[in-house]
């Protein structure tokens, strides 16, 4: 484990940016190939091609989805923004949960995973995914600042919101300014499912099995030089963020076991926001 801990190391600290998340994406598809042979006619994207996230795609879509659906209270005729859907993990899910009355957009940076969500999800509602053209160093966007970009919603349309492994990628002005966005977008009462890295107060996090560090404005960073890569965020400026955007805790935040020395459970924390009555 020490050998292969010292590799990991090594690899993130020398090999550039691209060709670390090139050789992860590999080594994940690879892993992958026993369920892609199981189930050989059910959708699944290529980490290496669609930039997706780890673990089974199927598996953890089920279950971020069973999460969303009980603690936004989600309805077979909600309205859902899913920020950073990517190539459609929990819209899967969704396009068996909602009616013909519903509706669901998705945006993300990467155009090869919304390609694949558009060819592979359907449903009764109306599924739109949505290319966001914003800046980016993780996931390579090159566009406008992610501090002016604009949901592809209207104000108060939106019943329901989910953002899952977004804003542990998003500097600070970004994840300010995406709260705010979600607050625009909500109806009263809506809510917003997120999952992140909340900073608590005296947190000893040198021995955690993700182990920030202050990085600026409130943040803390697995690489300073690197931000994006892993970036989460003290309790107090989260909260502070929650209020200007017209939104509150809804539940009690659910800690993940990235602040642990061990793995167990969910990695992230689970964040559930309400819109404030207008």
């Amino acid at each position: 484990m020490g050998a292969a801990n010292a590799v990991k190391t090594w690899t993130h600290q020398t090999l550039p940016r691209p060709l670390v998340n090139f050789l992860w994406n590999l080594a994940s598809d690879a892993r992958d190939l026993p369920a892609r042979w199981r189930a050989p006619g059910e959708p699944r994207p290529w980490r290496v091609w669609h930039n997706v996230g780890g673990g089974d795609f199927h598996q953890i879509g089920h279950a971020y989805f069973s999460w969303f659906q009980r603690s936004a209270r989600l309805s077979p005729s909600a309205h859902v923004l899913d920020m950073g859907c990517g190539a459609g993990r929990i819209a899967f899910r969704l396009a068996e949960h909602l009616n013909a009355q519903g509706r669901y957009t998705g945006f993300d940076l990467s155009e090869r995973a919304l390609r694949f969500a558009r060819n592979h999800v359907t449903g009764e509602a109306d599924f739109v995914f949505v290319r966001a053209d914003v800046q980016s160093r993780e996931y390579g966007g090159a566009g406008e600042k992610a501090t002016g970009y604009r949901f592809p919603a209207d104000t108060s349309s939106i019943d329901a919101a989910l953002a899952i492994s977004l804003f542990s990628h998003l500097l600070p002005e970004d994840a300010a300014a995406y709260l705010k966005e979600a607050g625009r977008v909500l109806k009263p009462g809506g809510r917003l499912c997120l999952t992140g890295f909340i900073v608590e107060p005296g947190m000893e996090l040198s021995g955690a099995v993700l182990a920030l560090q202050p990085f600026r404005d409130g943040a803390w960073a697995a690489d300073p030089r690197e931000p994006e890569r892993a970036i989460g965020y003290e309790r107090a400026k989260f909260e502070d963020w929650m209020r200007q955007a017209g939104l509150r805790l809804a539940e009690p935040v659910e800690p993940g076991h990235w602040s642990t020395p061990q793995r167990t459970g969910e990695f992230q924390d689970r964040i559930v926001l309400e819109r404030l009555p207008l």
